[in-house]
């Protein structure tokens, strides 16, 4: 089965925005300071945004009352996940979403199940093909 563009794309909406947050921050802290871009000065100065940084500098206050709030055991677990950058944690959410759909599509699972239990269900269970066929030809299709 092939994978519609439009889903992969809006999976991959959560990376995009946490691209764009971290571009915006460095052209806002790096660019006016010089006089011309350079790839250098990107593999110097421009980093990823954590969770956490994303938190402190937007709500710090969030974060101050939610470290006092939560006993030690519980912060130090949410401080490890407030580490993962969040460009790449959008990024794993949709290699995993498309991962599992495609295992559903390979075994007409879920949502990608059809009548017949598999993506091409039918008698011959095959994908319709045009090998044999001139290339002016039409494909023929059968009617349920």
């Amino acid at each position: 089965m092939r994978f519609p563009a439009l889903l992969i794309f809006i999976l991959l909406i959560p990376a995009f925005i946490a691209l764009g947050h971290d571009i915006y921050l460095f052209v806002q802290q790096h660019v006016p300071n010089t006089a011309m871009l350079s790839l250098d000065l990107i593999k110097e100065k421009f980093k990823f945004s954590a969770f956490g940084f994303i938190w402190t500098h937007y709500d710090p206050n969030s974060y101050k009352e939610a470290a006092r709030s939560l006993d030690p055991d519980t912060w130090a677990s949410l401080d490890k996940f407030l580490t993962i950058k969040a460009f790449y944690a959008g990024l794993t959410f949709a290699g995993v979403i498309v991962v599992i759909m495609s295992v559903f599509a390979l075994f007409g699972l879920g949502p990608m199940a059809s009548e017949g239990g598999r993506v091409y269900s039918g008698k011959d269970k095959k994908a319709p093909s045009r090998v044999g066929k001139k290339a002016g030809d039409k494909m023929e299709y059968k009617r349920k």
